[in-house]
């Protein structure tokens, strides 16, 4: 499966600039890293002329996003909804395959406990700051974002 045009909305409501939404120039992420677009980290060996367009940035970030679609296609064993596919994506593109393959949540859906599955994705809300794990407030809404798409039967 592939991320469907609602999966890659939500991806960009999360994958901002450092003003909210699509950002034609270079800013350092939270990270400090130079970022573009919705979120496209810019490697050293890329040469990227600013501004770029919007498409541009949606080809970066159907680019970026293929590892996070390759380790749901790898990982969940059972048939998925395209938007439980969409939403596990988006998740994933966030907490990374190691966290994602170890999660209690794809253990859930590999045994088709779905009815389990939108509070798991609401225990990935915490950052750490000094060493002690804090809820995060767009982490949250995040996961809810992620849970009203999974939990959508419209495809």
């Amino acid at each position: 499966m592939q991320i469907s045009e609602k999966g890659l909305s939500l991806l960009k409501t999360w994958e901002q600039g450092s003003s909210g939404g699509f950002s034609p120039t270079i800013y350092s992420c939270s990270a400090g890293k130079r970022t573009i677009g919705y979120g496209h980290v810019i490697e050293p060996h890329e040469d990227i002329k600013e501004p770029i367009s919007e498409a541009t940035a949606e080809e970066l970030l159907k680019e970026d996003i293929t590892w996070a679609e390759d380790a749901v296609n790898r990982y969940v064993k059972v048939q998925l909804t395209q938007n439980q596919f969409n939403a596990l994506v988006c998740f994933v593109f966030n907490i990374g395959v190691g966290n994602f393959e170890k999660s209690t949540l794809l253990s859930f859906i590999n045994k088709e406990l779905f009815y389990k599955v939108p509070e798991q994705f609401l225990r990935w809300n915490k950052i750490t700051v000094n060493s002690v794990k804090k809820v995060s407030i767009g982490l949250t809404n995040r996961r809810k974002a992620e849970i009203a798409l999974w939990n959508d039967a419209n495809n």
